[in-house]
């Protein structure tokens, strides 16, 4: 099974399926860098340094792609997350950038990524970052 250069990774739902609850801290050199905190069905990802978010972005090439093409590579994954019920929130220091899957509640981003899978939670935020990697 082939993957079309320009959507992310596909995550696998029975990896998601398999975790009920419990918490990693990931550190580099020293530095938290992540927190992941998994409740049943949800998994808050909470990225604290720029240079990781900066190696995440890297993967749907922020630098050529604008900010509502990048929504919409992960479509096919949050439609997947919402209908098997699961949610994914990705945070950068503590605030909710973007929200995936079964707890989506999308406002005009449904209308660029045209699912109710994908809600922006903070544009402000989420464009500011993506902005100073390029």
């Amino acid at each position: 099974m082939s993957q079309k250069r320009s959507e992310p990774p596909q995550i696998p739902l029975w990896l998601f399926q398999s975790f009920k609850s419990g918490e990693i801290n990931l550190s580099t050199s020293g530095t938290e860098s992540l927190q992941l905190k998994i409740e049943h069905k949800r998994f808050s990802i909470n990225l604290l340094r720029k240079e990781l978010l900066k190696d995440i972005l890297s993967e749907v090439k922020p630098e050529r792609t604008s900010i509502l093409r990048m929504l919409a590579q992960l479509k096919n994954t949050a439609e997947r997350l919402k209908k098997t019920g699961l949610t994914i929130t990705i945070s950068y220091k503590d605030e909710i950038i973007l929200t995936l899957g079964a707890e989506a509640n999308p406002t005009l981003s449904k209308l660029v990524t045209r699912t109710n899978a994908i809600q922006v939670n903070n544009l402000t935020k989420l464009t500011g970052l993506i902005k100073e990697f390029r």
